[in-house]
């Protein structure tokens, strides 16, 4: 790579490279037109319950608030078919409350996602450095579907150890205008957090700030699935799930995260509900992420 990065490309580690290939950047740089992306496929169900507001504070960044009750949402989903994978997918496993955050400049009103795991190191990798989403890594099978029964069921687990199943039943189609499973609407909010490296202990962070969609995407670059002409379906249903807390042993770096969410209590399950679809493959891409400016920006 003996000349400069080009500004107008992505790149991750390793940038020599040359330019990163992921969901936002094709190979050899630049983005991926629409028709280049094909149709994806996805399953994605999820459970809306109240929780316990002084413990979900404890999760909040600097600047943010919750907003209304403690109403946190897990979603467990399932993406097939994917262009910038090659036809291949993978799963997900999310939480999310509402919040309201407030910027140097701007007030947001939203959700918050605190952590994601997923189950394929290429859009982790790529969702962490370009737009500062917290993901992690689990094994997740693909979703057991019984759709004679009315039932389906998912879970992820780590180094051989499950942490999260989740399970609905007695699911009944519904009638309505297509849409995502979530608990508080608005803009979705994430935390980008890097540390700077240092050889010792501490040393602050080389990124800290919340990441949020551009109000305005650019043409062609789609943040929201569009499903017009694309096949659609929802069901609610009744549904149970379960975080598994974990030891050091079972779960080395991530016990603490599992063992929170674990520990914010279920006082009542609100929605569930599950929904499978088609859309045009770019519509997972999430190519205008943006930095809010912090109001403490030290």
């Amino acid at each position: 790579m003996n000349n400069p990065p080009d500004p107008t490309h992505r790149y991750r580690m390793p940038t020599v490279f040359g330019p990163a290939v992921g969901p936002r950047q094709k190979p050899g740089g630049g983005m991926w037109m629409p028709e280049e992306t094909g149709t994806m496929n996805a399953e994605w169900m999820a459970i809306t319950y109240r929780t316990d507001a002084e413990r979900l504070e404890r999760l909040l960044p600097p600047g943010m608030t919750l907003r209304g009750e403690p109403m946190l949402t897990v979603s467990c989903a399932w993406f097939k078919n994917l262009y910038w994978l090659a036809g291949r997918g993978y799963g997900i496993l999310s939480v999310d409350f509402p919040v309201t955050y407030k910027g140097k400049s701007e007030t947001l009103d939203g959700s918050f996602c605190p952590v994601i795991w997923e189950g394929a190191p290429d859009a982790i990798l790529t969702g962490r450095d370009e737009m500062g989403f917290p993901k992690l890594f689990c094994d997740m099978p693909e979703i057991d579907w019984d759709r004679q029964a009315g039932a389906a069921s998912c879970s992820a687990s780590w180094f051989g150890f499950k942490f999260f199943d989740i399970a609905l039943t007695d699911m009944v189609e519904q009638e309505g205008a297509p849409s995502l499973p979530g608990s508080g609407g608005g803009a979705a909010m994430y935390y980008k957090y890097v540390p700077r490296t240092n050889p010792g202990c501490g040393g602050g962070a080389d990124a800290a700030y919340v990441t949020t969609p551009a109000p305005m995407p650019g043409a062609g670059t789609p943040d929201a699935i569009k499903f017009d002409g694309y096949d659609f379906a929802r069901w609610k249903a009744k549904g149970s799930f379960n975080w598994h807390r974990a030891t050091f042993e079972q779960l080395p770096t991530t016990f603490h995260i599992v063992n929170t969410l674990a520990d914010l209590p279920c006082e009542e399950i609100t929605n569930v509900e599950m929904v499978a679809f088609s859309g045009p493959g770019i519509g997972i891409a999430v190519n205008s992420i943006r930095p809010v400016e912090p109001a403490d920006d030290k």
